[in-house]
């Protein structure tokens, strides 16, 4: 029996314990990241955008704020997957490096990504606009800012980011949505219904005291309001509203004021308190409510209360399912619109342009100079249950909007319009047969159509429920698709990407058996390494120059180093250091670090310089340096005093996707580093100049040094070929591996990159490794810079020291 004595103790142990046990559960739960949770979670932020008096609204000066603030509302989801952050700014727009200067700033803010982030404005006249690119070529010209002095808006950049970091630490669960549709009686109408002859006479604005054009047709229009919220049980948390109108009853008041949209916006609000309610405008290009609005100023509130009535309907209208975390999803399209060449007359003549022209005119170059340097604009798709969720730039005419319900009719489509604001007003191809005042002022040209409704289909086909990330799935002998559910799996994944690769590059030739002979021919004394001259055959005839550096410290093996350089004359040379391009000396840096380091020629540069592929046995020069640089590998292992098991790879530029090449077919190489040497294919865009010059934007990569099979084989088509390179990077894995990827960088646009980590990231978490991948993003152009070199032979050592 156990005395009473004892009975007491044991009793104060269980109690000690289970307190213990609560602790821990508490210490656990109450600093876990949202991410790390199950299910759906959302955190809400709303700010006040209204600049100060005295600032410049777009087209006026400020001298009052009205009853209502300006607002810039907005949620993050969280879910699988890196968060996701969706905007809306009572602004007129936020156009080109505005829009990446947003992104970025909110993506850091709720530990996302760019590419997982949309800012959109809901169009008032009387509110701000916003272009830093504007900015700069006004500055640039000695022209004042006016309207596009930036300072307000990066002060609201602070201020969101605060308002997200805030909201994070108030993150609700989702277990149901909301999805409902109402039609608005009275208030849009299409702008563009007086024609003659096929050719539009008069636009039918957003007010209209002409009683012809008020009685005329209402047109082509998006009646429904569509409502998507987000509920924890019976407790709203967000409501997002769509439709599509030009916002104006009245402007050029000189007083701030979020118009109709924003008064029936904040109706609701008053209705259902306890949802944060964000409003985007729809593909409104050519819809306003000039039919139902004779620019009285009391119509705003007519108009706005016959939103609100559309929006209540839409909300009693409202049908609530349970979601989970696989019910979630998000993807991205590159949109690279063809463009007008007149835009660039504007740059002539915006000496002469008043602060209104202005204003209409910089968002349209900033936008063309962008575009002509090769950046896209990125279109996105939010899948949620059922519903599905489309972000797009510019003023798009509501035909888009329109053709996307009609792609997907088993699906609840909606469309947010006003994104990206450079591309001014985006119309059908038949429209622009037809002029307008849309048509005219328009920066891109009548086959936008076709590249747009291509990207909103693909997006809306490949955003399904319960379909397996396409990293993580594989194809059997016969062609069908599994998921891959274990290592043994990932491998035929694996195999799978290196076949791919040589579809385009050609085989890989089976290496000698025979150990290769290594020729000094010359060498220099230096401080903590020698360097070596050296030569071989990696095969019969296909002789290799390199430096072989070697540590003086001789007491153990010594880890090794295939570092390749990028492209130029110099070849080799560029990496130790003797040549005037600068931030490019990895190889000797590594060799005074402890490293053997090797650093071949690539053929056609440094003693390759004459090197001819056109009688060689390889179908690429990518496949050529793929096996000398196996070859190197062969190299570094038959040295007596180096670490079989301890090589990685280096490289920039060229070296950058060289690395990822040789890497992928050489399993020996235990750590990867590529420095500005890849993004995703179709999101690769040398600039329109270069893209001239070898005929397609993918020409660069099809020259006969590296991969011709691209333009002889596959037409130059980022769809046709059969391998990206967020696969190459994928099939490293579990190695570690380190991207140099800088954010202005010309030649690897960083929104591919950054699209392409977050597929990779998946593998990697998939084999337990992610803490094996790191990604850094300096604010530099194509280049290494010396703390990121630093930073990266850290990254080096710890796996191989």
């Amino acid at each position: 029996m156990i005395n009473n004595k004892r009975l007491k103790v044991m009793r104060m142990q269980f109690v000690f314990l289970l307190l213990c046990i609560a602790g821990s559960t508490f210490s656990k739960t109450s600093n876990v990241d949202p991410r790390e949770k199950r299910g759906i979670r959302i955190a809400t932020f709303d700010v006040d955008a209204t600049p100060p008096i005295g600032s410049r609204l777009t087209y006026d000066p400020m001298i009052n704020s009205g009853e209502q603030t300006l607002r810039a509302k907005g949620i993050v989801l969280f879910g699988e997957g890196d968060p996701i952050v969706l905007c809306s700014v009572d602004w007129i727009g936020i156009a080109n490096e505005s829009q990446d200067a947003f992104k970025e700033a909110m993506a850091e803010a709720a530990g996302t990504i760019p590419n997982r982030v949309v800012v959109h404005t809901v169009h008032q006249h009387d509110a701000p606009i916003c272009d830093f690119t504007a900015e700069k070529i006004l500055k640039e010209n000695n022209i004042p800012a006016g309207c596009f002095d930036g300072t307000f808006a990066r002060e609201l950049i602070q201020r969101l980011q605060s308002s997200i970091r805030l909201s994070l630490k108030d993150v609700k669960e989702v277990t149901e949505i909301g999805i409902g549709s109402a039609e608005i009686h009275q208030v849009a109408s299409n702008r563009r219904v007086y024609k003659k002859e096929g050719r539009i006479v008069t636009m039918r604005g957003s007010s209209s005291k002409d009683s012809l054009l008020r009685s005329m047709p209402e047109g082509l229009i998006d009646p429904d309001v569509s409502l998507v919220s987000f509920w924890n049980e019976n407790t709203p948390l967000a409501v997002l509203s769509f439709y599509a109108t030009h916002p104006q009853s009245y402007y050029l008041t000189k007083t701030t004021n979020p118009d109709f949209p924003g008064i029936a916006r904040f109706l609701r609000q008053l209705a259902v308190p306890d949802a944060l309610h964000v409003h985007f405008n729809g593909a409104g290009g050519n819809v306003a409510a000039g039919k139902y609005n004779d620019g009285s100023h009391e119509t705003r509130f007519i108009l706005a209360k016959r939103m609100a009535d559309g929006m209540e309907r839409a909300w009693n209208n409202t049908q609530k399912f349970s979601v989970q975390s696989e019910d979630l999803g998000w993807d991205t399209e590159n949109l690279l619109l063809p463009y007008r060449d007149k835009i660039k007359k504007i740059e002539t003549t915006m000496n002469q342009m008043d602060s209104r022209l202005l204003a209409n005119n910089m968002g349209r170059l900033g936008w063309y100079k962008r575009r002509v340097a090769g950046k896209g604009i990125e279109i996105a798709c939010l899948r949620i249950h059922n519903a599905r969720l489309l972000f797009m730039p510019g003023e798009l005419f509501v035909e888009y909007q329109l053709a996307a319900k009609k792609m997907a009719p088993d699906h609840f489509v909606a469309m947010a319009a006003y994104g990206d604001y450079g591309p001014f007003y985006i119309g059908t191809e038949a429209a622009y047969a037809e002029g307008g005042y849309e048509i005219e002022s328009s920066p891109v040209t009548a086959e936008s159509e076709k590249l747009i409704l291509t990207k909103i289909k693909r997006l809306l086909d490949r955003n399904k429920a319960n379909q397996p990330r396409e990293l993580l799935t594989y194809k059997d002998r016969s062609g069908q698709i599994f998921p891959v559910t274990n290592k043994k799996e990932w491998e035929k994944k694996r195999e799978e990407v290196l076949n791919n690769m040589q579809l385009v590059m050609g085989k890989v030739p089976p290496r000698q058996k025979k150990k290769l002979h290594v020729i000094y021919t010359d060498s220099a004394v230096y401080e903590k390494y020698v360097r070596y001259s050296i030569n071989f055959e990696a095969a019969p005839s296909e002789k290799v120059f390199a430096y072989l550096y070697r540590p003086k410290n001789k007491s153990m093996l010594s880890p090794a180093m295939l570092a390749l350089h990028g492209t130029g004359i110099e070849g080799k040379k560029i990496i130790d250091g003797v040549t005037s391009i600068k931030n490019r000396a990895y190889a000797k840096e590594l060799a005074e670090r402890g490293y053997v380091v090797i650093s071949p020629d690539y053929p056609s540069m440094g003693e390759l310089e004459n090197y001819d592929f056109a009688n060689d046995r390889y179908d690429s020069g990518t496949m050529k340096g793929i096996f000398n640089h196996i070859s190197c590998v062969d190299i570094l292992q038959s040295l007596p005093y180096v670490d079989k098991k301890r090589i990685g790879v280096i490289g920039h530029s060229l070296g950058g996707h060289n690395a990822l090449f040789v890497a992928a077919f050489d399993p020996r190489i235990k750590v990867i580093v590529s420095s500005c040497g890849w993004t995703l294919m179709d999101y690769y865009h040398p600039g329109e100049q270069v893209t001239a010059g070898y005929g397609g934007r993918l020409g660069p990569w099809a020259q006969e040094r590296y991969m011709p099979f691209i333009r002889d084989k596959y037409n130059l088509d980022v769809e046709k070929i059969p391998f990206d390179f967020d696969e190459i990077i994928a099939s490293l894995a579990p190695r570690p591996f380190y991207s140099n990827s800088p954010v202005s960088d010309l030649n690897f646009s960083i929104e591919g990159v950054r699209k392409g980590i977050s597929h990779v990231r998946e593998v990697y978490r998939f084999l337990d490794s992610e803490d094996h991948l790191k990604i850094v993003y300096p604010q530099a152009s194509h280049d290494f810079p010396s703390d990121i070199r630093e930073d990266a032979y850290r990254f080096i050592d710890k796996y191989l020291k």
